[in-house]
């Protein structure tokens, strides 16, 4: 079995017959072990009628789905984390908070969030100079790839949100090879190089927390001359899927089990079939039993040319329900209710998100008898119930129709 040189683990490569065997008898180890420390996967066996000794991937679609959106109220009946958690806390080296709010364990361990096999695959070796402009406070984004680029003895430059000016001076000067972040501050960073008539070094990107339109894939990598490769990863996990050089699909990390089902029933759809993410973590600290993302994909079939022998999503084809993703942060109705909630005197509101020239935009319309004031004191609240700025409308009572959805995408993505 060859081995290719883009490839992190050689578990990537290895027959799909192996595979199953081996995460069967992870998934039974981590069973055995997690029913002891663990109320709710203890729980969610017992649900389903099935033993941690005998468990096998055929008995996953029996266990119930643990959704995504019903997690913060799990974690606050049982906080912090709604009994998921199967070691003692001293095993956690860090807790981030997403939005939700949603606690997320990480626990020690090089690369413990699982992003080295995607920064791989994605070009990125040994030296590089990269910018990772994800967060570093409360949510977990900058950790996790901050962690896989350790493994891999990259020289992270811990740039974080924002500054612009500053992370194109750094960039400029230090010559960084790598990119992490958002595709739309790529493009952001990269045009203001430009504008500045300076020279970019950056040859290899890895976006995530956005979707990535091949048209601004395209038209970065032209007029950018760089390579742009994406990664799916979610808070309460990390790494989930991620993009080979053949582009071809987002093959699944070896470190889940990987389903797409029907959202309504959990059962697991026709492959080509659009449905539900659903993944199970194999983790001893927190293994978390068949976590319905919330995103919508569907499996693509047939084998991948770069020789790695997972299962592949075609892309994130939108989302289950009501939440949706705003500049990499994932927006509830409930934390825009919190937000108004604040404000007696808004009678209704909607908030649309679109996007322009790459770029999400927030809009709240809010339905009030006096508007003095009201739209910077509601922009407030919101971003502090979402960490989001919102372009909010004040707008006369009748506007907005009673039976209108409280959060509307209306994005396009090419």
């Amino acid at each position: 079995m060859r081995t290719p040189s883009d490839v992190y683990d050689p578990a990537e490569v290895q027959p799909a017959s192996q595979r199953a065997a081996t995460q069967e008898a992870i998934l039974r180890r981590v069973a055995e072990r997690a029913v002891a420390g663990s109320p709710a996967f203890r729980a969610a066996l017992a649900a389903a009628a099935v033993r941690p000794q005998t468990l096998t991937l055929a008995d996953l679609p029996r266990i119930p789905l643990l959704k995504k959106d019903t997690l913060p109220l799990q974690q606050a009946a049982v906080p912090p984390f709604g009994g998921w958690l199967a070691k003692p806390l001293a095993e956690v080296q860090r807790i981030f908070v997403s939005p939700g709010p949603i606690y997320d364990p990480e626990g020690f361990g090089e690369d413990y969030w699982g992003f080295a096999p995607a920064l791989v695959a994605a070009g990125f070796r040994r030296g590089d100079v990269v910018l990772n402009t994800f967060s570093y406070h409360f949510t977990p984004a900058g950790a996790m790839f901050d962690g896989a680029l350790q493994a891999l003895r990259c020289v992270v430059v811990p740039t974080g949100v924002g500054n612009i000016e500053t992370q194109v001076k750094a960039l400029v000067e230090l010559r960084a090879r790598g990119f992490i972040g958002t595709p739309s501050f790529l493009a952001a960073v990269l045009d203001r190089v430009r504008e500045q008539a300076a020279p970019s070094s950056v040859e290899v990107a890895c976006v995530s927390g956005e979707m990535l339109p091949e048209t601004l894939r395209r038209d970065v990598e032209g007029r950018h001359g760089l390579r742009i490769s994406q990664a799916y990863g979610i808070g309460d996990i990390g790494l989930v899927a991620y993009e080979c050089p053949q582009r071809s699909g987002l093959h699944l990390a070896e470190r889940v089990i990987g389903e797409v089902v029907d959202p309504a029933t959990g059962v697991p759809v026709v492959p080509g079939e659009i449905g539900e993410v659903v993944v199970t973590f194999l983790s001893e600290l927190y293994p978390l039993l068949r976590f319905a993302t919330g995103d919508l994909s569907r499996l693509v079939p047939g084998e991948c040319a770069c020789g790695r022998t997972s299962l592949r999503l075609e892309r994130i084809l939108g989302r289950v329900g009501d939440a949706v993703k705003v500049r990499g942060i994932f927006l509830h109705p409930h934390d825009l209710d919190r937000a108004i909630a604040r404000h007696p005197e808004v009678i209704r509101y909607q908030a649309v998100v679109t996007r322009a020239d790459h770029n999400d935009e927030l809009t709240v319309q809010v339905e009030a008898e006096s508007p003095a004031h009201l739209a910077e004191a509601v922009g407030q609240s919101i971003r502090e119930a979402t960490r989001l700025r919102a372009v909010v409308k004040v707008v006369s009572p009748g506007t907005l129709g009673s039976t209108e959805k409280r959060l509307v995408d209306r994005r396009k993505w090419e």
